[in-house]
């Protein structure tokens, strides 16, 4: 994975500038309380749109202000875990998370084949007793459980977490971060 940002957006009180590249690996982005770690993380999903500049990510360019290249979030290939988590609230975790699937574009020969990964996904967050549960019913730690695989089962070329871990309790938080590494 490789990921290029070179963006420019004006907000409220400030102008964020923000330019970096990196291949492969874990990057993490530390400030204060409203100096764009969010809004940065929303310009690459496509999410919300930068004032200029560019974003390329696997050498397919995203974002280009001045070739007026904008794809839309559905063809990005980006997995954003919101702070809200944005779970449907109608469906059950197992239909939450196999709404992920659906622009993937994984195959798989059987419904069998496919029920088998869900419950490996749901199995790996820790989740699989709450398949049948609607989001009301799950804490804020679950959530974000069943919001991240999820995102994991739209096989992402890049997965931004706003974050993450901050509804779950420390030894949960340290074996999910393990996990998703």
């Amino acid at each position: 994975m490789a990921i290029a940002v070179h963006i420019r957006k004006q907000l409220k009180h400030f102008t964020l500038h923000i330019d970096f590249e990196m291949e492969g690996g874990c990057m993490g982005f530390l400030g204060a309380s409203g100096c764009g770690k969010s809004m940065t993380l929303k310009c690459i999903a496509g999410i919300e749109t930068p004032d200029e500049g560019r974003i390329v990510l696997n050498d397919r360019v995203l974002f280009d202000s001045e070739k007026k290249v904008n794809l839309s979030p559905q063809k990005r290939k980006v997995g954003y875990l919101f702070h809200q988590y944005a779970l449907f609230p109608h469906m059950t975790v197992r239909q939450n998370v196999e709404a992920g699937l659906s622009g993937s574009g994984r195959t798989f020969s059987s419904g069998k084949e496919k029920n088998a990964f869900v419950e490996r996904l749901l199995e790996q967050f820790h989740i699989p007793e709450l398949a049948d549960a609607l989001p009301a019913r799950l804490s804020g730690g679950q959530q974000q459980r069943v919001a991240l695989a999820r995102i994991i089962a739209s096989d992402p070329d890049i997965l931004l977490l706003d974050e993450p871990f901050a509804a779950m309790d420390s030894y949960l938080r340290e074996q999910l971060l393990q996990e998703m590494k």
